[in-house]
Parts: C-alpha cells; sequence; structure tokens
C-alpha cells in the first residue's frame, strides 16, 4: 500500500487488518513496539501508517511539497520560523535516548522552553518536528499517544535516488489501490502533476493501462493478471460485505469516488463536507451506509446506517462482517440497526 491514512489509532489498525488474515489489534501493537510499522506524517500532511524502512526515502520525497503554505500557518498560529526550528532541536535533544515519552510530556518539554505561547501550538510543533525527520510518533501508551527520536527508533532504513522513490511510490500506490486513474496519484502523494508523470513513466512495465467506463486507469502487472483484466475468463470477485474504517483507503486513496458512492451518499459519509469520515459500509464494492462503534468491556455495539433499506442477505453478510470485527478485537460483536 505504501502507506494507509491514520488519522485515529483504531482506524489505522483495522484498516490494515481488513486487508490481511487472522489479524487483530495486538499484532499491529506489536509491529509497531518491534519497529516494524510506524504512525507518522510522511504525505500530505496528515497521518499515515507505513513500513518503519521506508520513512527517511518518504520524508526526503515529500520536501518539495510538505511545508508549502506552512508560513501562513505559522504566521496565523503566532509562531515564528526560529521557533518551530528551536522545537525541532529540543525534541530531538529530550527523546535522544530511544525511549518513547507520552504526547503531555513532549507539550510539558515545549512549554517549559517557552515555546507554547498557546495550546494550540502543539500540534504544529510536533507535525513540523516530525516533517523535519527529527521525531516520529512511538507506539500507543494506553489511549495516549508517544513520540520517539526517529533516528534513535529506526536507524537508517532504506535509502533510494530520488528516481527510485517515485517509481517505488507509484508502483504501491496503483498496485494498492488499480485500476485508479493516473491523476489520482498527483492528489494523493502531494506531487507534482510532472513528477507523477515522472514517477509513472519510472515504474515501467511495472504499470500496465486498462480500459474502464470511467475511462483509462492504470493498474500493477501482478494485480492486472490476479483479476483477469482483458481476459473473457476473468474470475468474478467474491462479494463480501465489508464494515470499514472511517479513514480507510477505500474512500482516502481517491479524489473521485464516483465508482463507488452516490453523491448523496458521500453527503453522509463526511458530514458538511468538514473532513472526517465516517466508518464505511461496502457491499460488493459499493459504499451503501455508515456504522459506527461502542466498546465497553463486555461487547463492542456496532451500529449500522444503511442509505437504504437492507435484505436479509446483506443483514447476515454484516453479521458476518461485524464478527470479523470483533474477532480482531477480542470482543463479542453486538449488531444493532
Amino acid at each position: 500500500m505504501g502507506a494507509m491514512q491514520a488519522q485515529e489509532f483504531w482506524s489505522g489498525q483495522w484498516s490494515v487488518a481488513a486487508r490481511s488474515s487472522q489479524l487483530d489489534d495486538q499484532a499491529i501493537i506489536d509491529a509497531t513496539s518491534r519497529r516494524e510499522i510506524l504512525r507518522t506524517w510522511p504525505l500530505r500532511g496528515t497521518i499515515h501508517l507505513i513500513a518503519a524502512e521506508d520513512i527517511h526515502w518518504m520524508l526526503k520525497l515529500a520536501e518539495s511539497f510538505a511545508f508549502k503554505g506552512v508560513e501562513r500557518r505559522r504566521e496565523f498560529l503566532g509562531l515564528t520560523l526560529e521557533e518551530a526550528q528551536a522545537a525541532v532541536e529540543i525534541l530531538r535533544s529530550a527523546l535522544d535516548d530511544g525511549e518513547p515519552v507520552t504526547r503531555s510530556r513532549c507539550v510539558e518539554i515545549l512549554d517549559d522552553a517557552g515555546l507554547m505561547k498557546d495550546r494550540g501550538h502543539a500540534y504544529h510543533l510536533l507535525w513540523f518536528s516530525s516533517q523535519m525527520g527529527a521525531i516520529c510518533i512511538g507506539p500507543q501508551e494506553g489511549k495516549e499517544q508517544t513520540f520517539v527520536s526517529l533516528e534513535r527508533w529506526v536507524g537508517r532504513g532504506v535509502e533510494m535516488t530520488r528516481d527510485e522513490a517515485l517509481a517505488s511510490l507509484a508502483f504501491r500506490y496503483f498496485d494498492g489501490r488499480g485500476p485508479v486513474a493516473a491523476k489520482e496519484l498527483v492528489r494523493w502523494t502531494g506531487l507534482t502533476a510532472g513528477d507523477c508523470k515522472r514517477a509513472i513513466s519510472l515504474a515501467g512495465d511495472r504499470l500496465v493501462p486498462v480500459q474502464t467506463e470511467f475511462g483509462e486507469m492504470l493498474v500493477s502487472t501482478g494485480m492486472a493478471e490476479s483479476i483477469g483484466v482483458d481476459s473473457v475468463d476473468a474470475p468474478e470477485p467474491d462479494r463480501r460485505m465489508l464494515l470499514l474504517s472511517g479513514f480507510d483507503e477505500y474512500m482516502l486513496g481517491y479524489g473521485d469516488r464516483s465508482a463507488v458512492i452516490t453523491p448523496e451518499g458521500a453527503k453522509k459519509v463526511v458530514p458538511g463536507n468538514n473532513g472526517m469520515f465516517r466508518p464505511t459500509i461496502v457491499d460488493d464494492g459499493q459504499i451503501i451506509g455508515t456504522w459506527k462503534r461502542t466498546v465497553t468491556k463486555t461487547k463492542v455495539k456496532i451500529t449500522l446506517e444503511p442509505f437504504a433499506g437492507l435484505t436479509k442477505s446483506q443483514v447476515g453478510g454484516l453479521d458476518r462482517a461485524a464478527e470479523e470485527y470483533g474477532d480482531f478485537i477480542g470482543l463479542p460483536a453486538q449488531v444493532e440497526l
């Protein structure tokens, strides 16, 4: 996938598990603790889950666009470049022993240094320090986020030239989300149209064009073969109902979502178009409603809010999907309409 959007910790965990087999939430927490995956800001200024070994080349690739508009944002917040740079060095030094430090403690450290003139400055300074490669989000400590020294936590990781990085990111995007229009790579990465065109070219024959009812799209060669693109004997995909998290790549991986959701449905997934995506119900590739979870000590209640009435078959499929989610977090699931 390259990177998977994960503003909410539980949302990112379930996005990974929904594409895996027999993974529970502890497995993903353990992979974070083993320093195999990271939750940080590699693309578009938003939090993603990525393989830890990829963080350095992704940050390097993001340099050209990550700070676009940041001066105006700092001016709005009442921060200076010098204060932001000071925060980077203070956090780099404070986290140098490699141990996770809670977010609240990081804020205290910044406050003690006189950099917290407003509580709203915390997010910007933590983001900026992460984007500069000084720190990254560490393992969750209960319900609280932690931060670690990036250098101490993951070491050097994979090294790539800029062209290698462009090719890798393009391939992973289309392999994990294709078939998809080439223009979508611009929106997903934040790179320029010229960089994305070059990235697709550099990916070479690992990507192939396919004709769809929405026009020409790209898909990886391996994916094209597995789904039988352009073959009269193409296998029918398994019809499976899914409960996906709110910030899942099935929505966030694309700018044009018309293939999977109606305009009316989209307004219900993102009420008020405020950037907060509700968890979605998916049937045969189409988003047909939203859902929410309520977790207690003994169960997880899953409340379904379909856009229209459900058939008996759909209800059965959603019962199975809810059971899968319950197994993931280790609690029995109770479904309510």
